[in-house]
């Protein structure tokens, strides 16, 4: 197949417009934040998207660098076209429905921006959703059959946002000047951050501290908080989300900043300023660990922060709470277990009832999952059989039938454990004490459950 570009054809025979040329209906990508609508919703004498297996359409552009500009390329090809036309759009995975980044206008590309009308303005876009579309049709002679590339200048977002997908629909048209007999195509490209990190200090570790109860006992495969300053600029803010979670492993550097302990990476879930959340693999020794920070990890200009140490034992089980003393926990409904003074949708638990508790610290369970693992939505990982586990209610240590199920929580990373369990049918009303106990080793006091009959 010939290769022409929209430059050379262009520069040989008058412009056609498509039907749409001038700037046809925003929100026609695919994007599924958008209703997936594409040029299909008019452009559809073939039928859906993709329909005719004898065009393609691709896009084509390097991992990005925070705020640097780079070409976007988007090749549209059909042996019987003889005219082109796209929709683009930037969305970043942890939050797709606002544009990312910044596509530039030139001769053959036009940039619109989602005003709340049908066709939307011209850009340049100031905080609202943004799209790139040709601002004619290239038009190839009606026997070839080569290709059209658009070749678009994008300017990524200043900072790392985690994986970006852009989102494209082309027509590929017989130059009719109507939107009949022509082909649609769709397509996605998923880029990730290529390395382009700006942090500028030191970053400093001053405390390492379980995720939870925010003591410093640790054990291996727990989630832990680290505190301290400069490991994300002054006010930003980095979550994991889905744009930075690839092979169901939540990411080793977030935000250009990395965790070490003796030597191994950790997986980050969150990290500000001053705190950084990541989980501890689960094969380490116990006893004293080496932590450091990285700021910039793998870049040339890394800053290594100055090592801090941590103890590690087998168990250190720590609930989670909502206000530092009231356990979280749910009901089989899912509603909050809680004080309405507390929760304000929370509901007290009845004796006799089964709860859903979460905790860290509470060691390997059975299969066994690396740090950073995301469990799947039905797998069940419990401690195993012969683990010393109890939880003790109001003074009562339940019986094991009253324990349905303690282990790793499913559809969640493989540091956070669930414990299913029976409210003893004595309980009293009130603010009740809790806490369980694994490897014989206890967690903190001073937790409780919500308890009304």
């Amino acid at each position: 197949m010939t290769k022409r570009t929209l430059i050379s054809i262009a520069a040989a025979i008058p412009v056609a417009l498509l039907a749409f040329s001038a700037g046809g209906p925003l929100r026609r990508t695919g994007a599924p934040i958008d209703g997936g609508l594409d040029c299909s919703q008019c452009h559809n004498s073939f039928g859906a998207a993709n329909s005719d297996a004898a065009g393609s359409f691709t896009i084509n552009t390097p991992a990005y660098k925070p705020g640097t500009t780079q070409i976007l390329t988007l090749t549209i090809a059909h042996p019987q076209a003889s005219n082109w036309g796209f929709q683009v759009t930037g969305r970043a995975i942890n939050d797709p429905a606002h544009s990312i980044g910044s596509f530039a206008a030139s001769d053959f590309v036009q940039v619109r921006c989602d005003d709340n009308t049908t066709n939307g303005s011209l850009g340049p876009c100031t905080g609202s959703l943004e799209f790139a579309e040709q601002t004619a049709a290239a038009v190839l002679p009606a026997a070839s059959n080569g290709a059209v590339t658009y070749m678009l200048n994008w300017t990524a977002p200043a900072s790392d946002v985690g994986d970006i997908t852009f989102y494209a629909s082309a027509v590929a048209g017989n130059n009719d000047h109507t939107v009949a007999g022509d082909r649609v195509y769709t397509t996605s490209l998923r880029v990730q951050n290529g390395g382009g990190c700006g942090l500028t200090k030191k970053p400093a570790l001053r405390t390492v501290v379980d995720a939870a109860q925010f003591k410093t006992a640790l054990a291996p495969g727990g989630l832990i908080t680290i505190y301290g300053t400069d490991f994300q600029t002054a006010g930003n803010k980095r979550t994991a989300g889905p744009g930075d979670i690839r092979n169901n492993q939540f990411p080793q550097i977030l935000g250009c900043i990395g965790v070490q302990v003796n030597g191994q990476a950790l997986p980050i879930t969150y990290a500000q300023f001053d705190q950084i959340n990541a989980q501890l693999p689960m094969g380490l020794t116990t006893g004293a660990v080496q932590v450091r920070v990285i700021a910039n990890p793998g870049s040339p200009n890394e800053f290594d922060g100055d090592v801090g140490t941590a103890t590690l034992q087998n168990y250190a089980p720590a609930f989670f709470t909502l206000n530092g003393s009231s356990v979280a926990a749910l009901s089989t409904n899912y509603v909050p277990v809680a004080d309405p003074a507390v929760v304000s949708t929370g509901h007290p638990a009845k004796p006799g009832d089964v709860v859903l508790l979460y905790a860290t610290g509470l060691g390997p369970t059975s299969p066994a999952f690396p740090a950073g693992a995301i469990l799947g939505p039905s797998t069940l990982a419990p401690l195993p059989t012969g683990a010393a586990f109890s939880v003790t209610i109001g003074g009562t240590t339940l019986a094991p039938s009253d324990v349905l199920y303690a282990g790793a929580t499913p559809g969640s990373i493989s540091g956070l454990y669930q414990i299913n369990a029976r409210i003893p049918a004595s309980t009293p009303d009130g603010d009740i004490p809790i806490s369980i106990s694994t490897g014989g080793v206890a967690s903190p006091s001073g937790t409780t459950i919500n308890v009304k009959r």
